[in-house]
């Protein structure tokens, strides 16, 4: 059973770097009428982001029909013992196999990034991040246990967020922890500490460490670090970039190769 120690001291404080974000610049006769194009931008960004996210939810519902299809008959051919056997024919059977659970797999994984995209602060509520990660802990508890890993969490604050999108945040923080896990059980600590701007949250991991040239890269979709993670769909810390920023935080990671790693991002506070 996974450890779970709820009183660590808040292990994260520390400055930091000042939340980045990319600047538009409008030509505007008036403060008033830069106010409303900044509006109106913000406006069909969301419109923009709800059709993307629409269309792959559709996209995926339907391509894992098929995907599951070919995966479902292909595993019952292999079970059929007095199926005929020619020579590779398992073997390329177990290709199938293989291929359409990938196929599945990455098709979750867009789904839930499109789930993702559709953030937005009318849903906002008053949200206690403590109670978000015990349900984590409680979804993820058998690959915890499998893992023999290791979960400490000092007291986490409360934040202004959607709830169903923050915890899918510290899910695939957690997952991303697993998938990264060294020789040894995982070991992993998540604290919080206010700062200016909001709270500031960090995930640390005792796994293998991301080099520096690949702490921006991690969370571009569908990049993955050869050799040093588990097959997946590529896309866990992409969705907790998305979901993060559509917040108003800020989220990166800080490691050194055989040191673990360390993922930050900021929320506003309540």
């Amino acid at each position: 059973m996974p450890s779970v120690e709820p009183n660590l001291k808040s292990s994260c404080c520390r400055a930091a770097a000042g939340l980045g974000c990319d600047n538009v610049s409008f030509v505007m006769s008036s403060p008033g009428c830069a106010k409303d194009g900044e509006g109106l931008l913000q406006t069909e960004r969301l419109h923009s982001d709800r059709e993307v996210s629409e269309f792959l939810l559709r996209a995926c519902h339907d391509l894992r029909a098929s995907a599951r299809a070919v995966r479902t008959h292909s595993e019952l051919f292999l079970k059929e013992a007095g199926a005929p056997r020619i020579s590779g024919s398992e073997q390329r059977l177990g290709f199938i196999v293989e291929g359409a659970r990938r196929i599945d797999l990455l098709l979750d994984g867009l789904a839930c990034y499109s789930v993702a995209l559709q953030t937005e602060a009318a849903s906002f509520l008053s949200t206690p991040m403590d109670a978000l990660l015990r349900s984590v802990l409680t979804k993820l508890d058998k690959e915890l246990r499998d893992s023999g890993a290791e979960v400490v969490y000092g007291k986490l604050p409360i934040v202004t967020g959607n709830p169903d999108r923050l915890m899918l945040l510290l899910e695939n923080l957690l997952r991303n922890a697993l998938a990264h896990r060294g020789q040894v059980a995982p070991r992993i600590d998540i604290s919080a500490c206010k700062q200016a701007e909001g709270w500031l949250f960090a995930v640390r991991d005792n796994g293998p460490g991301v080099e520096a040239a690949f702490l921006e890269s991690i969370f571009t979709p569908f990049e993955r670090l050869q050799n040093k993670q588990r097959w997946g769909a590529g896309l866990g810390l992409a969705i907790c970039r998305v979901i993060v920023e559509r917040h108003g935080g800020r989220i990166w990671a800080e490691s050194q190769p055989e040191t673990g790693a360390t993922l930050c991002f900021t929320l506003p506070s309540q």
